[in-house]
């Protein structure tokens, strides 16, 4: 018998095995879901915009978390809306969601970026 297949759901926060240089270890990093459904049921992936410490230098359009705990973060952290990743959802597994309160900020800023209507 195989494993149950892991739902994602936009707004889940995930933990993904990410590899910046193939030659080293892959670390794990949070991430935002943005677009699973369809993507994830046929072909297994994600769309997700990386999420980073605080501390980091700011970016036009990055956008605080206001609820850590809501999130699964251990860290104060911001969603880095000018960075979206496609994932394999297989690398990921959720950790949280993204407050309901800050939804409709990041899918303004991010789906008005492409010039499409939010839907959430």
């Amino acid at each position: 018998m195989s494993a149950p297949m892991t739902v994602f759901r936009r707004w889940d926060i995930v933990k993904i095995s990410y590899t910046a240089n193939p030659a080293m270890a892959p670390t794990h990093r949070p991430g935002l879901v943005i677009v699973a459904g369809e993507l994830f049921r046929d072909h297994g992936l994600l769309w997700v915009l990386m999420i980073t410490s605080a501390t980091n230098r700011g970016w036009a359009g990055d956008i605080d978390i206001k609820d850590v705990t809501t999130a699964g973060l251990g860290v104060p952290s911001i969603i880095r809306t000018a960075k979206i990743m496609t994932v394999q959802g297989r690398d990921a597994y959720v950790i949280g969601s993204l407050a309901s309160s800050q939804r409709q900020a990041v899918g303004e800023r991010v789906f008005g970026a492409m010039g499409l209507i939010e839907a959430a």
